[in-house]
């Protein structure tokens, strides 16, 4: 939006043509209007708003006298006012005929909208600049007045319509998006099932070639120690106020330099509210999640932990250390890593990676904090080292790599396995996944459910670091 428009605006509100004159002869807002404008709009707006007025202050223009064109802007403002105020006070009259005519629906029985596809066919989204939460948005842009009074404002059945057209079209990017959202899964195998449990049916390839001969000898016989990865189904409800979150979304369009067609507010609930929080819970999930069953036999009941949802990884190294009969290679049983010892140790480590695996380029998966002890650690060893590749930290001499996961932070744990052992499940037919809004009053309410695990293939090709606390049985399973 042009800053001119913005400052007709907010000259309006205040009932004034321009702004004050300051000591240093540039324009000023007052302590009053500062606190007026953060009351009504938020800090980042009216951090926004200063830095734009000294831009164009920078640009030679006089902010401290009357201009004909905030004026001529400030009179179009007021005319749409007037007819925006007549619109919607027709808009009114008609929607509560409407009511009149229209039977009642339960509350307790909120309606549900199928956002199947259409066919696999993804339909370009196009929000209904007629439903009322659209008019009253841009309504707003286009003359700086917000037409809303509390809950009145939002019709949740047209929120509710336009969330599921919307939906309609995205919900395979929505759910691969939350790949995106994680450290953990670009580092993983995707494998896709509709399968509760997945099993390796073979060990990873160690070689194929062979000489020639007249007959049928097939390579890839190794043995290997499968293990079984549970597919955890998950969901989210999570309710929303939509009258509760306008100020927001308009803040967030001022500062991202968006208009409503550009980011409705059906796509801002998904994107901006939803999705990266629920990637920071699967992330937790994955990483370190311990599975509790949760027995709920009414609805409003408390939601469980997101760590309750499923077994992250750190849960399955537990286990595997705890069962002793294991074919994972433990690294530095019993050392505690310290400044002092981890550029030694995590030589070490690498040192005992099985010859197998020496020559694959792999990952030292782990916790953020760890990595950055070694860096610190290297930094003073070789002060006049510089990494040339801050984003790929290499341990020296070896085909290993440094990879933060951030759902580790704080557990101190690390390990190395090919990309093809670390395997991330999800449902085969993404588009079964469910993705939905129901209303009721005031409120809507988002459901998600969906299918997500993790774990490895087999157990030879893991090598892997659990501090004495979170060891099994006290022991690293014998690492070396």
């Amino acid at each position: 939006m042009e800053f001119k428009k913005i400052l007709a605006v907010i000259l309006g509100i205040f009932g004034i043509s321009a702004l004050a004159k300051g000591a240093d002869g540039k324009a000023v807002l007052s302590a009053e209007q500062e606190k007026e404008l953060k009351d009504q709009f938020g800090e980042k707006f009216l951090e926004k708003f200063k830095n734009d007025l000294k831009a164009e202050e920078s640009k030679g223009v006089d902010l401290t006298v009357p201009s004909s064109e905030i004026t001529a802007l400030q009179q179009t403002v007021a005319s749409m006012n007037t007819q925006l105020n007549a619109a919607l006070g027709k808009i009114k009259i008609l929607e509560a005929d409407k009511a009149k005519l229209e039977t009642e629906k339960e509350l307790d029985d909120p309606e549900k909208i199928d956002m199947t596809l259409n066919n696999g066919k993804k339909a370009a989204f196009k929000p209904n600049m007629s439903y009322q939460h659209n008019k009253v948005i841009d309504a707003y842009f286009k003359t700086g007045n917000m037409q809303y009074s509390g809950d009145d404002t939002i019709n949740t059945s047209e929120l509710q319509d336009e969330f599921g057209k919307y939906v309609s079209g995205v919900k395979v990017d929505i759910f691969q998006s939350l790949k995106q959202e994680l450290t953990i899964t670009q580092y993983m195998t995707t494998v896709t099932t509709d399968k509760t449990e997945w099993r390796a049916a073979k060990a990873i390839m160690d070689s194929v070639l062979q000489q020639f001969t007249p007959k049928w000898t097939p390579k890839g016989t190794s043995t290997f120690s499968p293990i079984t990865i549970k597919n955890f189904k998950l969901k989210v409800n999570v309710p929303i106020t939509p009258s509760d979150i306008i100020d927001q979304f308009i803040g967030y369009l001022y500062d991202e330099n968006l208009t409503p067609d550009q980011m409705p507010i059906v796509k801002y609930i998904v994107d901006v509210l939803l999705i990266p929080q629920l990637g920071q819970d699967l992330e937790n999930a994955m990483s370190t999640g311990k599975y509790v069953e949760h027995v709920q036999t009414q609805d409003n009941a408390a939601g469980s932990a997101a760590e309750d949802s499923m077994d992250g990884v750190v849960t399955i190294l537990q286990a595997l250390s705890a069962k002793h009969d294991n074919s994972v290679t433990w690294l530095l049983d019993g050392v505690e890593l310290t400044p002092a010892n981890i550029i030694e140790k995590m030589n070490l480590a690498a040192d005992s990676v099985a010859p197998l695996y020496k020559k694959k380029k792999m990952l030292i998966h782990a916790d953020p904090d760890l990595i950055l002890i070694y860096q610190r650690a290297y930094q003073k060893l070789y002060p006049t080292t510089k990494n040339q590749d801050a984003g790929n930290l290499r341990l020296d001499f070896t085909n290993l790599s440094f990879a933060p996961v951030d759902g580790l932070i704080g557990t101190g744990v690390f390990f190395i396995t090919p990309k093809e052992n670390f395997i991330h499940l999800m449902s085969r037919n993404t588009s079964d996944a469910k993705i939905f809004l129901q209303v009721a009053n005031y409120d809507v309410k988002v459901f998600m459910e969906f299918w997500k695990g993790i774990g490895f293939a087999m157990e030879e090709a893991i090598f892997a670091y659990l501090p004495e606390d979170l060891s099994g049985s006290g022991s690293n399973g014998g690492g070396l």
